[in-house]
């Protein structure tokens, strides 16, 4: 781990304006990043981010999230691949990003922690260049994702069959389409349900949820708390705050 916690690792990346990349033990604690990360964080330095965690960043529920990918790359010494997750920067602001994590082994077979590279997904566009059908796809998928749109919808749009597209989407992003529209409405809810303005209920009509059950169950499994419980956290640390 030596070499690659040490700021020569860090600044090979620095040239690279759309990556971040971070480096964290066994314990999940960041050993060291790129510039780029630090900063999506709040840190002036690489420096200020070292031997931090996830729950020093996140929310309880996305860092319980984080760790348990971070535990499956450390249990199995297997790389995770193209993962869709949810990373807010220090001012909140939750943006969704292609995650890659690769375990670190030493020369005795060992894992010793991992390294994880970070890509916006809008920029990732640049990877589905052999694929852009499925980009096609994606575009209608954004401009719609409220709507009651099913797979033969951005089948169509991409010009593929119906077991094309699945098989495709599934091949890029690692989930259905239909897993990433979820995504994507959770995602939009957060900021609803901070802004305020509209019930639980006009939130979960709003995104295109068939009803407030059915949003409630779909937020809780991706964010590991009910939008009732995660309004009142936003709150307490606003409050914490001011």
């Amino acid at each position: 781990m030596n070499y690659i916690t040490s700021p020569y690792f860090s600044h090979l990346f620095d040239g690279i304006n759309d990556l971040m990349l971070f480096v964290k033990d066994t314990q999940s604690t960041l050993m060291n990043s790129n510039q780029l990360f630090a900063e999506h964080f709040g840190f002036e330095q690489v420096e200020m981010i070292k031997g931090k965690s996830d729950f020093d960043l996140f929310s309880h529920e996305l860092a319980v999230q984080y760790r348990k990918d971070d535990a499956e790359v450390f249990e199995t010494a297997k790389s995770k691949l193209n993962i869709i997750e949810l990373f807010p920067n220090h001012m909140g602001e939750e943006q969704w990003f292609i995650c890659n994590k690769v375990p670190i082994i030493d020369a005795g077979g060992r894992v010793q922690g991992l390294c994880g590279a970070l890509q916006k997904l809008e920029d990732s566009s640049v990877n589905l260049r052999p694929f852009n059908d499925i980009s096609k796809a994606l575009i209608f998928l954004k401009d719609n994702y409220t709507k009651k749109i099913c797979n033969d919808d951005m089948a169509k749009v991409a010009g593929l069959s119906v077991r094309q597209f699945e098989k495709r989407f599934k091949q890029i992003f690692n989930t259905s389409a239909h897993q990433y529209i979820l995504n994507l409405r959770i995602l939009k809810s957060c900021d609803l349900l901070i802004a305020g303005g509209l019930s639980i209920s006009e939130t979960a009509h709003r995104l295109g949820f068939y009803d407030q059950s059915a949003f409630t169950s779909h937020f809780k499994k991706q964010l590991g708390v009910t939008p009732m419980n995660y309004i009142k956290q936003q709150s307490i640390k606003r409050n914490v705050s001011e």
